[in-house]
């Protein structure tokens, strides 16, 4: 996943872009919904690795219910993507906040 958000800043951010802080510039490259498409390509779809995940990470689960996501979800399968879909989201946006953040420090030894 890391790889394709790499991808998706290269392809959408330039030298000529400032971000105040990195929800901003997660904001920029998922205008289009490139880290959402980045995140459903990584959601398992078979059920026994569906339900293997969920063993150990059932509170993702809950975060998504909680969140409202799973509004007229019945099936089990769907929720736990749904809780994949957060996990992997926070993923996503704490390795852009990593990049973001190691951006600026560069900025800063250069300057």
């Amino acid at each position: 996943m890391k790889d394709e958000i790499v991808e998706l800043m290269l392809n959408n951010v330039t030298a000529d872009h400032a971000f105040a802080d990195s929800h901003e510039l997660h904001e920029h490259l998922n205008y289009s919904g490139g880290i959402d498409e980045i995140i459903d390509s990584n959601i398992d779809i078979y059920n026994y690795d569906l339900r293997k995940w969920a063993v150990e990470n059932y509170h993702y689960i809950e975060q998504a219910m909680e969140d409202g996501f799973s509004e007229g979800v019945t099936d089990f399968h769907q929720l736990i993507q749904l809780g994949q879909f957060v996990m992997l989201g926070e993923q996503a946006a704490q390795f852009i906040e990593e990049i973001f953040t190691g951006a600026m420090a560069s900025k800063e030894v250069a300057a």
